[in-house]
């Protein structure tokens, strides 16, 4: 398998990741019902959705592509005001990645590059918001620092799903490690 290029999503590929985000989400939302899933993906994932998104200069949007495909994604604002979170943080709202990845180390490579370009405009603390029933998914975000705080509800359609709330201090030494 090739190693993937990383590099930042430009408007041209909105519709490529929506169609990759709409086959990647639903695998981390195994019991939620197919109508609320729809309805997520209609008004959250939709080429639109991610062209805005792209153009967001609050936000940083990298992919990752093996043979002209997108195989991960993430997003990161550089700040994400939050109750829970002190200062002025930066949030992780996305890290996804094809099933065919999962133990590559891609999605190390992807938060490391998400990141260091963060930290290098100014380091801050950054806080996530992940499925309270994706073991894999909080244990790779227990890996780069991120410690679970609090809890928060996430809507998919209508469907109201338990995350945790997790965050990680302004470090550069965390993000030095990988």
């Amino acid at each position: 398998m090739p190693t993937p290029a990383i590099r930042c999503a430009t408007a041209e590929d909105a519709p490529p990741l929506a169609a990759f985000a709409a086959r990647v989400f639903p695998l981390g939302c195994p019991v939620t019902d197919p109508s609320d899933l729809e309805s997520h993906i209609a008004s959250e994932l939709s080429p639109e959705r991610f062209r805005a998104l792209i153009e967001d200069p609050n936000l940083l949007v990298l992919l990752a592509e093996s043979s002209q495909s997108i195989v991960a994604y993430t997003i990161a604002a550089r700040r994400s005001p939050h109750p829970a979170i002190p200062a002025t943080p930066g949030e992780l709202r996305k890290l996804y990645l094809d099933p065919a990845h999962h133990g590559t180390g891609l999605a190390d490579a992807l938060l490391h590059c998400a990141l260091s370009t963060l930290n290098a405009e100014i380091p801050r603390p950054l806080w996530l918001s992940v499925f309270s029933g994706n073991p894999r998914a909080i244990a790779f975000y227990k890996k780069w620092g991120f410690e679970v705080i609090g809890e928060q509800i996430f809507l998919v359609g209508t469907d109201p799903q338990k995350d945790f709330l997790m965050r990680r201090p302004a470090s550069a030494e965390l993000i030095a490690q990988y």
